[in-house]
């Protein structure tokens, strides 16, 4: 047998990009994944060592780590005259977020308190557990029609779970910025998940650290007019309402910057969410800056929005080639997502687009 070592540096990196790719292209319908990879990054630093080797956890250990980081979001968010439990799913209620906060609402918010209580607090251990064990633990690895099967083998059943060698070591070793990655993408979930209770303007991410996001209401008639009065994403006319989408998406680049944004009918912001669009609405976005920049630039000024095209476009290369370098997906349509190809660099780089 060989002896453990650490991974080499492309396979940190590999890891790295993996870990992004389940973000980027994962279903999400509840918050459980964000919370599974945060509780497998904890306890490989409670539990593991930095020889590069397996690590073996056990799903009632897993379900420990979902209630304590469930805990604290079990409170009752207060906004204004309402204070309830913040959703953690697109449908009803989350399941573990439901068991926890009514042991929450029982302790008056003290997890010590419960612990105290050993049938209560194996009791919903054993419920977590259970959710665990069929939700999103065998799931975690899905993304689209891929299994990207880097933590571990999925053996779809069990209350064992075996991290492959050189997992360990990686959550161990960028466990600060994989948790920060996770909590940002977290919050993001939690937002579009209570849009009425926390508003369109700001994000949790706001609210706890104080990072504003400007309103972007005042980009909807400007983009209306450029796209004369079409869905960006799949030209049919926007009749009320509509959606001013990130392209290159908000979790990615934090700016609203003019020229990233679209408009688009909200079935299709909500179906590309955080994913980037493939290549042929790429082509589309670079063609309309170049077509309508002085309209667009005009525009921009007059309304006092920020804009820097040379920025915006380098960051779209940036976000492009990072999921190109991981052998990632794009969204194309609906929950259509496929491989992104060469041609994004060559769109970006073409003859008669402005210059970066």
């Amino acid at each position: 047998m060989n002896e453990p070592r650490p991974p080499a540096a492309e396979e940190q990196l590999s890891f790295l990009r993996s870990v992004q790719r389940l973000l980027d292209e994962g279903s999400f319908v509840a918050s459980y994944k964000f919370a599974l990879l945060h509780a497998i990054a904890d306890l490989c630093v409670l539990k593991g060592d930095d020889s590069g080797s397996e690590l073996e956890l056990l799903t009632s250990e897993i379900a420990e780590q979902f209630v304590r980081l469930y805990w604290r979001q079990a409170a009752p968010f207060v906004a204004g005259d309402s204070r309830k439990v913040l959703k953690q799913n697109t449908g009803r209620q989350a399941a573990v977020v439901r068991d926890v906060a009514e042991h929450h609402s029982r302790y008056r918010g003290s997890l010590a308190e419960l612990k105290k209580s050993p049938s209560d607090w194996i009791h919903l251990r054993r419920k977590v557990e259970r959710t665990v064990k069929v939700m999103p633990l065998w799931k975690l690895q899905t993304v689209g029609s891929e299994r990207l099967e880097f933590l571990y083998e999925n053996s779809d059943a069990g209350g064992i779970v075996r991290l492959k060698p050189g997992v360990t070591y990686c959550f161990r070793a960028f466990h600060p910025m994989i948790t920060d990655m996770l909590q940002g993408a977290w919050l993001h979930f939690v937002q579009r998940c209570n849009p009425r209770m926390l508003g369109q303007v700001i994000d949790l991410r706001s609210f706890l650290f104080g990072v504003r996001r400007g309103s972007l209401s005042k980009f909807g008639r400007l983009l209306r007019d450029v796209q004369e009065g079409s869905c960006f994403y799949c030209g049919r006319g926007v009749t009320t309402g509509g959606a001013v989408d990130h392209f290159i998406p908000w979790r990615q680049y934090p700016l609203d910057l003019g020229h990233n944004l679209v408009l688009a009918h909200k079935r299709c912001n909500s179906s590309k969410a955080d994913l980037l669009a493939a290549e042929e609405h790429l082509d589309r976005w670079t063609e309309r800056t170049h077509a309508c920049r002085d309209e667009l630039e005009q525009g921009f000024e007059q309304r006092k929005i920020l804009f820097d095209w040379p920025a915006t476009r380098q960051v779209a290369h940036w976000a492009y080639g990072q999921v190109h370098k991981a052998g990632g997906q794009v969204w194309v349509q609906a929950k259509m997502l496929r491989p992104l190809s060469g041609e994004w660099a060559r769109i970006l780089s073409a003859e008669g687009r402005p210059a970066a």
